[in-house]
């Protein structure tokens, strides 16, 4: 009895420590309110976006996803906001986001990213969608890759 008592603590703890910070998530989206006025719809949001010219599909997997990882109003998020500094990712999402994303991801586009993401790896989530739509253009390019054909010719024996 005392057993089954120190694993529900346990577990109750190990929640605690894996779940969003809703606190941090209130503040983000605060500031994300007082910062602009408005939330930006897809369309809007993706224009954003529009001197990189970035795939639309990746766009909208990034701001819809995103929303629900995060909890955060992503029509509010600006191509040069810091995942860490400003939305603080890593708080207000679950703590194995990274996860989900990249099983989302692979769903969406076949392209498994599990190896090569590492969120760290990026300051702003401008920088975030360059390397996803930059994953998504290379595979595309290696299924659309010519095919050398062989051509073979008759001999004709006179």
């Amino acid at each position: 009895m005392m057993n089954q008592l120190s694993n529900w603590i346990n577990s109750v703890s190990v929640y605690a420590d894996m779940s969003p910070d809703l606190g941090i998530r209130y503040q983000v989206n605060q500031w994300l309110q007082t910062r602009t006025h408005r939330a930006l719809s897809l369309t809007a949001w993706c224009r954003l976006f529009s001197d990189q010219s970035t795939d639309r599909e990746v766009l909208a997997f990034v701001y819809q996803r995103f929303s629900e990882y995060s909890g955060l109003e992503f029509g509010r998020v600006r191509p040069g906001d810091l995942l860490h500094g400003d939305l603080h990712l890593a708080l207000v999402c679950w703590h194995d986001w990274v996860i989900t994303f990249c099983e989302d991801f692979c769903e969406q586009f076949y392209l498994d990213l599990s190896d090569c993401f590492d969120e760290d790896d990026f300051e702003t989530i401008g920088e975030l969608v360059t390397f996803l739509h930059s994953q998504v253009e290379l595979s595309r390019n290696k299924t659309q890759a010519p095919r050398l054909q062989v051509v073979t010719s008759k001999v004709s024996a006179a």
